[in-house]
C-alpha cells in the first residue's frame, strides 16, 4: 500500500439490489486504510480481505439478474450477493484499479530485475531459476490480468513479461541458450579464428561460450583441450565478462601449469591470468590467511628421506609389547588380500592370485593357498617346527605319479598335516574334479593307515569360518604336541631376515602419504573402512598406520611446516570456514579426469564462496589413469551429481590419430559401459590399419630374433627420416636400458627415438608408437599386481569392470601415435588385452612380420589343466616338451609331434599335430590319459599305452585296431 503520511482513507460502500433489500439484505463497505483492504458491516465488524484474488475473474460473477461478489479472508470465502450487475462491475474494476495500481511498482522493479539477470551473460541455470522464481513469485498476486481497454493509465508490460517468464520450462531454457550461444558464435568469430594457430573447431568455440554454473568440455586425445582453455580465458575477457584477476587457471603439474602459462602468453599476450598447480593455489591461500609463505617439509619432496623416517619410527614402535602383538598379528593373518579359492572360474585363475599376490609364511616359503600360509605361520609363532612340502617319509612314486609330498611335516613329532580344499558339502572348487579329489583324499589317508604314520586332516571351509586355529590346535592336542610360542622378538627377527619388516616399512611410509592426501572430513575414514572388501583387514592395519601417521604430524607440527597434502587440507579448511575470501568467479580445471575428492572439495568450496561463480572443468573420462594417486573418475563420470546444474560438451574432432587407430582404440575403451559414449572423429584417414600386431616368442631360450630390433628395422626402412619413435610399455623394466637405446638411437638413424612407461606418455605424441611388455601376469599389461588392502581402502571405490584403469591405459599407449601402433606379444603368454583384439576381430594388421604356428595357433595350444596357461616348447632330460606357462604351480606337459615337433592339439581321444604339412596324429590312453604307441606281440601289431612297465605300478591298456579319419579340422 501507499507510503505516505498523508493518506488518505477510501471508503466504498456496496448496496444490495432493491430487491434483495426487500429480504433483509445489509449494505458492507470496503475500506482501504494505509496498510490493508478491510470488509466492514453496517453493525461495526469488519474482516480483512487478501488482496492476492483481486484481479481474478472468478471475484466477480454475474447471474440472471443480479451479480456476487467474492472475497478471500484469512477465515476463508465471504460472498456479497444480490448487488446490481452495474453496481457490481463498477466495484470490481475499482478493486482491480487499486491491486494493480499498488503491483505495478513491483512488477516493473521485478521485471527489471529479471532483465538484468537474463542481460548478466550466459542463460545458467542458477539464472533462469531465479528468473522463474521472481516471476512466479511476482505473479502469484494476481492469477489472469483483466482487459488493457479497462485499465488505460496502467502501465500492463510488466505484468505481460512476468506471466510468460513464470510459464517457462526447459524448452524455453535450451531455446534461450541457444539464442544466446549463435549470437556470440556470430561476435566473436574473428576471435575464434585467431586466437589459436589454426581456427577452434564449431565445439571448441561452444565449449568457450557456454557459461553454465559447471561445465564439462570431454575432451578425446588429441581434440585440443589446451587450445580450448586458453581460448575460454581469452573469451571471458574479450567478452567483458571477466577480468584477469576473476579468472582461476588450475592444472595438477608443474610442467602442465608452465606450458599452460606459456601457451597464455603467447596466444592472448600479457594479459594478467596466471595458471596455477593446486599445490600452490593452496599454498597461495595458507599464506593469505597466515599473513607469511608456509615452510615445506624436506620430507615432502625427498621419498627416500621419509622412508627412512617412517622406519625408524615403525622400529621405535616394535619396541613396545602391544604394538609388536599388533604387528606380528597383522602378519599372521592379514598380510594378503583375502579370496576365496571357490570364486575363481579356472585354476590358472586361481594360480594367477597366487603369483600375482606372491603369498608367502613368515619363513618367506612360496606356498599354494592362503589357508597352507595361515597354518605355516601359526606354526612358527607357536615354535613347532615344520617342513613344508616334504617328501612322505615312504616312497610312494610310479610312472603314473610322482612321490607323496603332504602340505606340511613336523619333524620332531612324526606328524603330517593335509589341508584339504573342500567346503561343508565335500564340494571342490569349480576347477577341480570333485570326484578325483575325493579319490586322492582316501588314497592318501588309507596311505596312512597303511603305514601308522599320524596325520592332521584340516579343510578349507574351516578357514573361510575362522575356526581353522582351534582345529588346528585341537589335533595337536590330540597327539600329545604342546605349544611352545616363540617370543615377539623371535619372530620379528625372522621378519627382518626375509626382508619383511623393511618392506613393510616402506609400505608404510606410501600409507601415510595416502593417508594425509585423503584430507579426511568427518566419518570419511568410518566409511571407507565400511566399505571395504574386509573391514577387519583394514583395522588391523590402520591399527599399525595411525601411530606412525602422529608421529608425522607431531614431527610437521615441531618444525612449523607443512607438507604437499596439507596446502590442499589447509586450505579446504580455510575456505570452508570463510576465513579465505576468494575473487575467482571462473575456475578452470585441466585434466581433471585425475581430480581426487580433496582437489574437488576445494574447488567446490571456492566456486560455493563467490557469487555466480562457475566451474570449467577440461578432461578426458577415456584418458583417467591415475587411481593409484587418489583420482576419482566418478567427478567426471558423475559430473553434475558432485556439481550441480551441467553443461557437457564433447570435443569431437582429433587432430592426432587417423581412423583406423581411432575405431581400435575407441572401440576398445568403450566395452567399459561406465565409461562416458561419444564418437570421436579424425582429421586423418587410411584405408587400411594402421594397428600391426607383431608376435613372437619372448622366452630366454627363444631362437628368434630380438623382437623390437625387428619391428625398428620394418620402421627405418619405411619412415621419412626425422620420424618420431616412442617406445611404451606398462613398466620401465620392459623398455631398453639406457644404454641400449642409445645403441637402437645409433643402428636406427632414421628414427627419434624416445623410451616412456605409458604413464608418463600421457600428454605427448609422437609418428609412430611400439607397445612392450604386452604379456600376462603380475607385471603384464593388464598388470596383475595387487594393491595392499589398506592403500585400497584409501583410495577411491573400485570399478565394476575388470581392468578398467588398465583398459583406459591400453588406450592412451594406442592414441600417442599419429601414423601407426606397433604391439609386441608372446602369445604364449599373452596380454589378455591382445588376446581380446584377436578374438573379437579388431581391424588389426596380422601379416606385417612372418609368425611362426605356435603364435599363430596360440588358442589352440592351452593348457588343459589349469585352463589359462599355454603350453610351450621345452627342454629337459629327455629332450624337447610342452610344459604349461604356469609352472611350478602348474606342471602339466605334453609330447610334440613325434615328426615334426610341432605342438599337437587334443580333439576327442586323439593328438593332432598343427602343423598343415605334417598330419601326424596320435591316439590316447582312454584309461589314463597318456599317448599310446604301436607296438608289436606275439599276436601282431595293437596299440599300448606309453606309461605301460613291465615291473611296478602302470597301465596296461591296449586296443588291436584305433583308426583316425583324415581331414578332421585341426584349427
Amino acid at each position: 500500500m501507499g507510503q505516505s503520511s498523508t493518506y488518505v482513507e477510501q471508503r466504498r460502500r456496496i448496496e444490495p439490489h432493491w430487491l434483495m433489500r426487500l429480504f433483509g439484505a445489509k449494505p458492507v463497505s470496503l475500506v482501504l486504510s494505509q496498510d490493508q483492504l478491510l470488509l466492514e458491516t453496517t453493525e461495526g465488524h469488519s474482516v480483512v480481505v487478501l488482496p492476492e484474488s483481486l484481479a481474478d475473474q472468478g471475484t466477480h460473477s454475474s447471474g440472471l439478474f443480479f451479480s456476487d461478489l467474492r472475497f478471500t479472508t484469512p477465515g476463508g470465502k465471504v460472498r456479497i450477493k444480490g448487488v446490481a450487475k452495474n453496481a457490481a462491475a463498477a466495484h470490481f474494476i475499482w478493486l482491480q484499479r487499486h491491486w494493480l495500481t499498488q503491483l505495478e511498482p513491483g512488477m516493473v522493479n521485478t521485471a527489471a530485475e529479471i532483465q538484468q539477470l537474463l542481460n548478466a551473460g550466459y542463460p545458467k541455470a542458477s539464472r533462469l531459476s531465479k528468473v522463474v522464481f521472481l516471476a512466479r513469485q511476482a505473479v502469484a498476486r494476481f492469477n489472469k490480468l483483466p482487459a488493457k481497454t479497462e485499465f488505460s493509465d496502467i502501465n500492463f508490460t510488466a505484468f505481460e513479461t512476468l506471466l510468460f517468464q513464470a510459464s517457462w520450462t526447459e524448452p524455453d531454457f535450451r531455446l534461450l541458450r541457444e539464442r544466446y550461444v549463435q549470437q556470440q558464435l556470430t561476435g566473436y568469430q574473428h576471435y575464434f579464428e585467431h586466437v589459436e594457430s589454426k581456427p577452434l573447431t564449431q565445439k571448441q568455440r561452444e565449449a568457450c561460450v557456454i557459461d553454465e554454473d559447471n561445465n564439462l568440455v570431454l575432451a578425446g586425445a588429441g581434440t585440443g583441450k589446451t587450445s580450448t582453455m586458453v581460448g575460454r580465458a581469452g573469451y571471458l575477457l574479450q567478452s567483458g565478462q571477466g577480468t584477469a584477476d576473476e579468472i582461476l587457471m588450475l592444472a595438477f603439474a608443474n610442467e602442465a601449469a608452465t606450458e599452460m602459462q606459456e601457451r597464455i602468453e603467447k596466444r592472448l599476450g600479457d594479459c594478467g591470468i596466471t595458471a596455477s598447480t593446486f599445490h600452490k593455489l593452496g599454498k597461495d591461500i595458507i599464506a593469505a590467511v597466515e599473513g607469511r609463505q608456509p615452510s615445506l617439509t624436506p620430507l615432502a619432496e625427498d621419498d627416500k628421506l621419509l622412508a627412512k623416517q617412517v622406519n625408524g619410527w615403525f622400529e621405535q614402535h616394535l619396541k613396545q609389547p602391544e604394538y609388536q602383538q599388533l604387528v606380528l598379528d597383522y602378519f599372521q593373518r592379514y598380510l594378503y588380500p583375502v579370496k576365496n579359492a571357490f570364486d575363481f572360474k579356472t585354476e590358472g585363475e586361481y594360480f594367477d592370485y597366487i603369483l600375482a599376490n606372491d603369498i608367502r609364511s613368515l619363513k618367506s616359503e612360496k606356498v599354494k593357498s592362503l589357508g597352507e600360509c595361515l597354518i605355516a605361520n601359526y606354526l612358527l609363532r607357536q615354535g613347532i617346527e615344520y617342513r613344508y612340502e616334504a617328501d612322505y617319509e615312504h616312497r610312494t612314486a610310479t610312472v603314473l605319479h610322482r612321490q607323496y609330498q603332504p602340505d606340511f611335516y613336523l619333524p620332531e613329532q612324526g606328524i603330517y598335516i593335509e589341508f584339504y580344499g573342500i567346503d561343508r558339502s565335500g564340494n571342490t572348487a569349480p576347477y577341480i574334479n570333485r570326484q578325483q579329489y575325493h579319490d586322492d583324499m582316501a588314497w592318501k589317508q588309507q596311505l596312512h593307515q597303511q603305514h601308522g604314520t599320524k596325520l592332521i586332516t584340516l579343510f578349507h571351509y574351516q578357514h573361510t569360518e575362522g575356526t581353522l586355529y582351534q582345529q588346528l590346535d585341537r589335533q595337536l592336542a590330540a597327539f600329545g604336541v604342546k605349544p611352545d610360542p616363540l617370543p615377539a622378538e623371535a619372530v620379528l627377527e625372522t621378519l627382518r631376515e626375509f626382508g619383511a619388516i623393511s618392506a613393510f616399512a616402506v609400505l608404510l611410509a606410501d600409507l601415510v602419504k595416502r593417508y594425509k592426501a585423503n584430507c579426511y572430513e568427518a566419518g570419511q575414514l568410518d566409511q571407507a573402512i565400511a566399505v571395504a572388501a574386509n573391514p577387519e583387514q583394514v583395522q588391523a592395519a590402520l591399527a599399525l598406520l595411525l601411530p606412525v601417521v602422529d608421529n608425522y604430524q607431531q614431527l610437521l607440527a615441531q618444525h612449523q611446516h607443512i607438507d604437499f597434502d596439507d596446502m590442499i587440507g589447509k586450505a579446504i579448511a580455510y575456505v570452508k570456514a570463510g576465513r579465505f575470501k576468494s575473487r575467482w568467479r571462473y575456475i578452470l580445471v585441466d585434466e581433471f579426469q585425475d581430480i581426487s575428492d580433496a582437489r574437488a572439495r576445494l574447488i567446490r568450496y571456492l566456486r560455493n564462496s563467490v557469487a555466480d561463480a562457475s566451474l570449467f572443468c577440461v578432461g578426458d573420462d577415456w584418458q583417467a589413469i591415475y587411481r593409484f594417486t587418489g583420482s576419482d573418475l566418478q567427478f567426471t563420470t558423475d559430473f553434475a551429481q558432485h556439481f550441480g546444474a551441467t553443461c557437457t560438451t564433447a570435443l569431437d574432432l582429433t587432430f592426432r590419430f587417423n581412423n583406423s587407430i581411432s575405431e581400435v582404440a575407441s572401440r576398445f575403451v568403450l566395452q567399459n559401459l561406465q565409461q562416458v559414449r561419444k564418437q570421436l572423429h579424425t582429421h586423418g584417414s587410411v584405408n587400411k590399419s594402421a594397428v600391426s600386431l607383431f608376435r613372437a616368442d619372448n622366452r630366454p631360450n627363444a631362437a628368434a630374433p630380438d623382437r623390437l630390433s625387428t619391428v625398428l628395422e620394418k620402421l627405418n626402412s619405411m619412415a621419412t627420416a626425422g620420424s618420431t619413435v616412442y617406445l611404451l610399455a606398462r613398466f620401465g623394466f620392459h623398455l631398453p636400458e639406457k644404454t641400449e637405446l642409445n645403441r637402437l638411437r645409433r643402428q636406427y638413424k632414421n628414427l627419434v627415438l624416445e623410451s616412456h612407461s605409458i604413464h608418463a606418455s600421457k600428454g605427448k605424441e609422437a609418428d609412430y608408437v611400439v607397445v612392450l611388455g604386452l604379456e600376462s601376469g603380475k607385471h603384464g599389461f593388464p598388470s596383475q599386481k595387487q594393491t595392499h588392502p589398506l592403500l585400497e581402502a584409501l583410495l577411491p571405490p573400485q570399478e565394476d569392470f575388470d581392468y578398467a584403469e588398465e583398459r583406459r591405459l591400453f588406450y592412451v599407449a594406442l592414441t600417442r601415435a599419429r601414423n601407426r601402433v606397433y604391439l609386441v606379444t608372446d602369445m604364449a603368454v599373452a596380454s589378455e588385452f591382445v588376446v581380446e583384439l584377436i578374438k573379437d576381430n579388431y581391424p588389426l594388421e596380422l601379416n606385417e612380420f612372418e609368425t611362426s604356428l605356435s603364435q599363430q595357433l596360440f588358442h589352440l595350444i592351452k593348457c588343459m589343466k589349469c585352463k589359462t596357461g599355454s603350453m610351450v616348447a621345452r627342454s629337459g632330460k629327455t629332450g624337447t616338451f610342452f610344459g604349461c606357462t604356469k609352472y611350478p604351480l602348474c606342471n602339466h606337459m605334453e609330447r610334440g609331434c613325434g615328426k615334426c615337433s610341432s605342438p599337437m592339439q587334443r580333439k576327442g581321444r586323439f593328438k593332432v599335430c598343427l602343423s598343415d604339412t605334417c598330419g601326424n596324429w596320435v591316439p590316447v590312453c582312454l584309461e589314463c590319459g597318456a599317448e599310446m604307441a604301436q607296438r608289436t606281440g606275439p599276436y601282431g601289431a595293437f596299440w599300448g599305452c606309453r606309461n605301460y612297465r613291465k615291473e611296478g605300478d602302470s597301465c596296461g591298456h591296449k586296443e588291436q585296431v584305433i583308426s583316425f579319419t583324415p581331414g578332421m579340422p585341426t584349427h
